[in-house]
Formats: C-alpha cells, structure tokens, sequence
C-alpha cells in the first residue's frame, strides 16, 4: 500500500485543507438547499476534518506517546466545548459591535477579492490580531498565567488543539471579530475566514510524521509550531502565528532550526501543571499555588531562563 513522504503528507494535508475552506460556500449553499440554517457547514466540516486527521494520527504518528489518555479526551472535550462557544459568542460579538457604531455600513473594497483574495486579505488581518495577543501573552506574566493552560499538555494532538482558557478566547474572539468585521468582507468571505480559522488549529496540532519544508514559510505549520510548545523558553517564546508564519517572518520571532524537535513540551519549569478542565480553569487564580508545587524547578538558577520574567 502507498505510504506518502513526510513532505507529501504535509502538503496534501495543506492542499486538502485549501479544499474545504474554498469549498465551504457551497457546502453551505446545499445544505441550506435542504432546509439547514445558514453557516452550519462549518460545523459539519469540523466533524469531518477532526475524523480525517484522527485516522491520520493514528496511521502516521510523530510520536505515540503524544496520543493522550483517556483522561486527557474527556478534558479536551470539555475544553472544545467551552472554546466553540467563547470564540463564536465573542466573534459574533465583535462583528455586532461594527453594525452598532458603522449602521448601515455597505461592504468595503475587499468585498471584491472574491474567495481566494479575500481569504488571504482575512488571515493577514485576523493573523496579526491573534499575533500581537499571543506575543503579549508570552511576555507579559499576568496574561501568561491564562495562555499557560494551551500549553499544559505534554503532547500535540488534534484533539488539544482547542485547550484555551475562556478569558483567552473571549478577547480574541471579540477584536478578531471586530476588525475582520470592520475590514468589510462579503458574507460569503466571512464564512470562508470561519471555516478556515476553525480548522487550521487542528491541522497545527496534529501528532503525524509531517515534513512541510517551504510550507513553513507561509503557514504556521505542525512542525514549526510544535517548537513553539518546547517548554524550553528560548524555543518557545516564537512562532506565534494561529494559520500563517508570516508576521514571524516580519518581526523576527520565527524558529525553524536545522535539527529534529529534542525538548520536552510543556510549560517550562513547571512539570507539575493542571492538567484537569476545573483545575484548568483555576490557573490564572492559583498561579501562586502552582508555583509553590514547582518551587524546586522554577526557582532554580540559570536553568531554562525566562528572559521576560513572566512567572
């Protein structure tokens, strides 16, 4: 049986996913053809590409030990629950906001690019949004105690992909949807701009033998954004990008060195982290607690430092 190449996995993963993001307008035109309400296509194509990437996972695993517990499903669940809703209320939100203070806005230029262009056009605007937010989240200690909680997992998988305290995506949710709101795209480049921002994550995520070679220099691919979780802060504290890599490649802080992942993921000097939803949810509020847990770690001189002093 034919067995792709990392490199050809990777890029028919990423073509596929072009696919179906492109596709979702007439995904949801026929489902609405049949009496479904509008934009539950991207549900439907959620449901789907996680089925495909699981069966991915399983066949052509980076690295088994990455696959997670019973245990860590139950609270990846629990948090893609939360996170749908977050992100869709506060994204939903921010479009809102637009419409109350720009009534009877007509759409903008950009309205014009049609799918393609206007998809491009949404990912550099969302894409920088997400960028600065996730940036400041790194260097900044009190919004590190939230953005810790993405990175408790000791493994990527498709299924962790969503792991985000609420507070994280309710600000992200609310200006993303705000500015790509503003920027006055066509209701059927908002539908493309969802599915896309929907299910990049999972693809970003995933636990597969992937190589993506010049991908990385457009998008923020499995294999580059798995050094983003190194728990070795040097390592991590790069690659912000949510779908692309391109405002990495502006501001300096893409990372893509010649050799194998080797570091442990995590979040650095701290291997004892909540891992459970509730606990999860507490983070930010017992962050001192949690230090005390790890004091013979964290505290220690000159190993792992963190050079913007967050914990």
């Amino acid at each position: 049986m034919y067995e792709p190449t990392p490199r050809q996995l990777s890029t028919g993963l990423h073509a596929l996913w072009g696919g179906i993001v492109l596709g979702a307008d007439r995904l949801d035109r026929r489902l609405q053809s049949r009496g479904l309400p509008p934009g539950l296509s991207v549900l439907v194509t959620i449901v789907g590409w996680y089925s495909l990437l699981g069966a991915v996972e399983r066949r052509r695993p980076h690295d088994d030990e990455w696959a997670g517990t019973t245990a860590d499903r139950r609270a990846d669940a629990a948090f893609f629950a939360m996170s749908a809703a977050a992100a869709s209320t506060a994204s939903n939100y921010g479009s809102s906001l637009v419409r109350r203070l720009l009534p009877g806005r007509t759409a903008m230029p950009l309205a014009r690019l049609g799918p393609v262009g206007g998809l491009a056009a949404s990912l550099l605007i969302s894409d920088l949004v997400h960028y600065t937010l996730h940036r400041t989240s790194h260097e900044w200690g009190p919004a590190w105690t939230v953005h810790s909680v993405h990175h408790s997992p000791a493994g990527l998988n498709t299924w962790n992909a969503t792991r985000f305290h609420p507070f994280e995506q309710a600000l992200e949710g609310v200006l993303e949807g705000f500015v790509v709101g503003l920027a006055g795209f066509s209701p059927t480049q908002h539908l493309t701009h969802s599915t896309a921002r929907a299910t990049y994550g999972q693809l970003q995520h995933i636990n597969a033998d992937v190589d993506s070679g010049p991908l990385d220099h457009v998008f923020s691919t499995p294999d580059l954004h798995r050094w983003h979780h190194s728990e070795v802060y040097a390592e991590g504290d790069n690659n912000y990008g949510a779908v692309i890599s391109i405002w990495d490649r502006i501001f300096g802080t893409f990372f893509r060195p010649n050799r194998p992942l080797d570091s442990e993921l995590g979040v650095g000097r701290m291997p004892d982290f909540p891992q459970r939803f509730l606990e999860s949810m507490l983070t930010p509020f017992r962050w001192g607690a949690i230090k005390g847990r790890n004091a013979s770690t964290w505290l220690t001189p000159g190993t792992n430092p963190d050079l913007h002093k967050r914990s």
